[in-house]
């Protein structure tokens, strides 16, 4: 619990120091009905590629708070009607950008709905001269890493939804290997190099790449995992231990505050007998180190004793989403879910059993959010197929499921109703290729 407490004191001192600095924008205006100028309530509105989002008041006013950047694509989407996308730019003297959009209703054409017993999975992007390691969305367009043999030397491609691909860029030497892409809470896509980590920005559908210190990014920026209510939302995590918590920080007093503590009893036993299993000298040697790293001697002899490389210990998973104003933990280990209201006070915990499936073996510890739809997936696997369930973001339950096409389907994420993923087809030696399939749940 010490190290737990000192990782936790560096991030705040880090979270301090960066965002002292940091610019924010607000962009505000109104959502109507094209055809008769009326305000329309509950409209979404997201900033793409990012956790930044919130709906239309009663007379179709919305206001959302976010970091500062030179061009922002807004997305506005209403049930009945033609989801739209405004892009707009950021004047460096302004703090606030105001929108007006009208959404058009959307027809319904039942008499030209085709019905198959499948789907067909979309090849959105793939060639015979390279392969594509990983992907991202950028407005409705894709961020694609790819390489000829190996990520040493690799190129990041802009596709439009079509797949055609509009822009290549070679990613620097100096940044080393190429490993993956990472999406940070403020809807930065960033790529994980050997050396560095670059942060994407897009300029008129031209890549510029900031390097960023593997350290810092690390410390400072992956453990905040979104914002609600002028608050940073963030965790101690650490894959090395059994317990971490989720917090909140307002920067605007400083205050935070422990939101939840997750916690794996069975393993946390595990994890503390390591200590008492060493030999003498070996407690000695961790007692030492322990007092010079002021941390917990059980800690060391874990670490000392290769525990966490094990195949006794695997690291926690509780993730935490954001659905509209309302912060949702999944705990596994207390086998609930939480509901937490914007100010972090808890609403209720829900049982759930999703995570318990007849074959253990089936469940994958990894779940995903739709952020266009809000919606939450649990992804399993049997057999080298994988598949997901629709779980409940209010009641913790089972709503359906769906099970994708292709074998050992790579980097799988859900955007807009679709999966998307990389795969290499026909299982030969052809090139990996990008894919996309419509979700269609079958209900339980």
């Amino acid at each position: 619990m010490k190290a737990s407490k000192l990782y936790f004191v560096i991030i705040l001192i880090g979270f301090l120091n960066s965002i002292k600095g940091q610019h924010f924008v607000t962009i505000y205006g109104n959502v109507r009905d094209y055809s008769n100028n009326k305000s329309l309530q509950y409209a979404a509105v997201q900033i793409q590629n990012s956790n930044y989002g919130t709906s239309t008041s009663e007379r179709g006013l919305f206001s959302i708070t976010v970091p500062a950047k030179k061009h922002f694509s807004v997305v506005f989407k209403l049930l009945g009607y033609t989801t739209l996308v405004k892009e707009t730019d950021l004047n460096e003297s302004h703090d606030s950008i105001f929108i007006s959009v009208t959404l058009l209703p959307s027809p319904t054409l039942v008499d030209t709905i085709a019905i198959y017993s499948s789907l067909k999975p979309d090849t959105l992007v793939g060639s015979p001269n390279y392969s594509i390691y990983d992907f991202d969305f950028y407005e409705d367009k894709y961020i694609l890493l790819t390489a000829i043999k190996t990520l040493e030397k690799s190129e990041l491609k802009l596709a439009d939804a079509s797949g055609k691909i509009i822009t290549t860029y070679k990613v620097p030497k100096e940044g080393g290997e190429a490993k993956e892409f990472y999406q940070d809470y403020m809807g930065y896509t960033n790529l994980i190099c050997k050396n560095y980590i670059y942060r994407i920005n897009m300029y008129h559908d031209r890549f510029v790449l900031i390097p960023l210190s593997i350290e810092d990014v690390n410390s400072f920026i992956k453990p905040i995992l979104d914002t609600i209510n002028g608050k940073l939302i963030f965790s101690d995590f650490w894959k090395d231990y059994p317990l971490f918590n989720y917090y909140s920080f307002n920067e605007k007093d400083s205050a935070k505050l422990c939101l939840h503590t997750v916690l794996d009893k069975d393993l946390m036993h595990a994890y503390n007998f390591e200590y008492y299993s060493l030999m003498p000298k070996e407690k000695l040697a961790a007692r030492r180190l322990a007092m010079e790293m002021k941390t917990d001697k059980h800690i060391v002899a874990s670490l000392m004793s290769g525990f966490t490389k094990s195949m006794f210990y695997e690291p926690l998973f509780a993730p935490l989403y954001i659905i509209k104003d309302t912060i949702c933990i999944f705990d596994h280990y207390k086998d609930k879910l939480y509901h937490l209201n914007k100010s972090g006070i808890k609403i209720d915990s829900i049982s759930i059993n999703y995570n318990h499936p007849k074959n253990w073996k089936e469940w994958k510890n990894k779940m995903l959010k739709d952020d266009i739809e809000n919606l939450i997936y649990a992804v399993y696997d049997k057999n080298g197929h994988k598949y997901i369930k629709h779980i409940s973001s209010q009641n913790g339950k089972e709503q359906g499921k769906y099970t994708l096409q292709f074998h050992s389907a790579d980097k799988l994420k859900i955007h807009d109703g679709y999966a998307y993923y990389i795969y290499r087809p026909f299982e030969s030696t052809q090139e990996k290729f990008f894919y996309r399939e419509l979700i269609t749940i079958k209900k339980n």
